[in-house]
């Protein structure tokens, strides 16, 4: 079946949206219709730019009703390609922020599998091993406000607090365990997904899309 969602996940630093740019300009070129979505920008169709949800029930119920909007307005002739919003917004949500278990992560993203499947998705993961290096190669362009607010996002809220962790090198370990746990949920879903590399050329990256 053709591919009419295709969503690019991995660790910050890893190259999202440079792929999913690089995926929508290749599916243009080739004449299908396609929209490209940074997470959080406005008017995205299945994201929302505000995440202070007051609890995670509530979170939830606005987020799988978001994307259900989504998949139910989707045009049948146009593939949509997304970053982060599939794997690293519920991980950042459900696990940093709530401190819930890689079982739950796993059912809540598994909800979200279930609502876009008639969209035959395929979810590409950029991996990268070393999470340090990657990170480490984005400071400069991100700044140290961006460093300093990911530092309090990560360690201050229900996993790093959990597990004791501070600074940069507790960001780091938060990072490493949600890659860990992200491949786990992954390989437990009933969705087409593919493990790639930061390095991929264009053409072996299509050969992972239907359209």
């Amino acid at each position: 079946m053709k591919n009419r969602l295709i969503i690019v996940e991995g660790l910050p630093g890893s190259g999202k949206s440079t792929m999913a740019s690089r995926i929508a300009d290749k599916l243009k070129n080739s004449g299908v219709h396609s929209i490209c979505f940074d997470e959080g920008m406005p008017g995205h169709p299945a994201d929302y730019d505000d995440y202070d949800f007051p609890d995670f029930e509530t979170e939830r119920n606005m987020i799988l009703s978001k994307w259900r909007e989504f998949v139910n307005s989707a045009e049948n002739d146009t593939v949509y390609v997304f970053n982060c919003i599939f794997l690293q917004n519920p991980m950042c949500e459900t696990m940093m922020r709530f401190g819930m278990d890689k079982e739950a992560s796993g059912a809540y993203i598994s909800e979200i599998a279930g609502i876009i499947k008639e969209m035959s998705p395929v979810i590409l993961y950029i991996d990268v091993p070393d999470v340090k290096l990657t990170v480490d190669s984005v400071l400069n362009e991100r700044g140290e406000q961006w460093l300093n607010a990911v530092i309090d996002y990560h360690c201050g809220q229900g996993y790093g607090k959990a597990n004791c962790l501070s600074g940069y090198e507790g960001y780091i370990k938060c990072l490493e365990e949600r890659r860990n746990r992200e491949l786990y949920i992954l390989n437990n879903l009933d969705t087409v997904h593919h493990i790639v590399s930061r390095d991929i050329t264009d053409d072996e990256l299509m050969k992972y899309v239907n359209t």
